[in-house]
């Protein structure tokens, strides 16, 4: 099991980030590093010729050949492991019938739109890429200087500040055509995103057009104190939670139990909205 779980690290980095080594092996379950050297070996004895030593890098890099068989190739998984350190058990064990979770669909995210925007986060560099707007019909060629990942809607997005349009914007990452690492210094970089670094609070309650006992029954499931809901987010993403948590602010619903919950300090978060 431990075998299966150190292939799935090193499958995980060489993907999204084109190259593996034994640093992260090392760390990951504290062996040593000629531990990390032969899990490497011995993946690279059943997979031949998927992976290449880079003297320069120091890492191994993957050639046409790599073909992961331990991830299942979302970004999320990746950036699961990334923010908590999520490693699967791979225990075999009959699936609960107990309980039922809808998954959303997946959104499928091109490794090679990734890998040169995550060394370029890393080096608080630029990458030179086309991207394709929904205000556009063809691509355009931008400079884009990425600084965090953001998960709304079911789908990512990079933040970052883009010299085309001379402001921090967010990428939709599907929509990138290409994306080639640059390697031009950030002169703006995420301590500049004033909207980034700006936290707002929304200020959540039950539609007033619900009945007393509809709104008690709200109050209790979202745990409200004295009939409100104060949810912080960043400028920049106000609407994204909003729009997550599936709130109107430009009119409201016709029928207050699909409404349900409404913003009650609009004038306050008004400038955050982009209408």
């Amino acid at each position: 099991m431990e075998l299966t779980q150190r292939y799935w690290m090193l499958e995980l980095l060489a993907y999204w980030e084109g190259k593996v080594n034994t640093k992260p092996l090392i760390k990951a379950f504290d062996i040593s590093r000629q531990s990390a050297s032969a899990i490497i070996n011995k993946y690279l004895a059943s997979n031949e010729n998927t992976l290449v030593y880079d003297v320069t890098q120091k890492a191994y890099l993957i050639t046409e050949a790599f073909n992961p068989k331990f991830i299942n190739k979302t970004v999320d998984e990746y950036f699961d492991w990334q923010q908590v350190g999520k490693i699967p058990s791979f225990q075999s064990r009959e699936p609960s019938t107990s309980q039922i979770r809808i998954q959303p669909l997946p959104r499928y995210v091109d490794p090679s739109v990734m890998r040169p925007l995550l060394k370029a986060m890393k080096c608080k560099t630029a990458v030179d890429c086309e991207y394709l707007s929904v205000t556009n019909n063809e691509p355009l060629g931008r400079l884009v200087y990425p600084h965090s990942f953001v998960k709304a809607a079911n789908r990512w997005h990079v933040r970052g500040f883009c010299a085309l349009r001379d402001n921090y914007l967010d990428f939709v990452l599907s929509r990138f055509r290409s994306v080639e690492y640059d390697g031009d210094e950030a002169s703006y970089t995420e301590k500049e995103d004033v909207k980034w670094n700006t936290f707002v609070d929304l200020i959540l309650a039950p539609d007033p057009r619900l009945s007393d006992i509809q709104k008690q029954a709200l109050e209790k499931d979202f745990n409200m104190k004295e009939g409100r809901l104060i949810v912080k987010a960043r400028g920049a993403l106000v609407k994204y939670t909003l729009d997550d948590l599936q709130i109107k602010t430009k009119m409201l619903e016709a029928d207050p139990q699909a409404q349900q919950l409404v913003c009650v300090n609009y004038r306050d978060i008004k400038q955050w909205l982009y209408e």
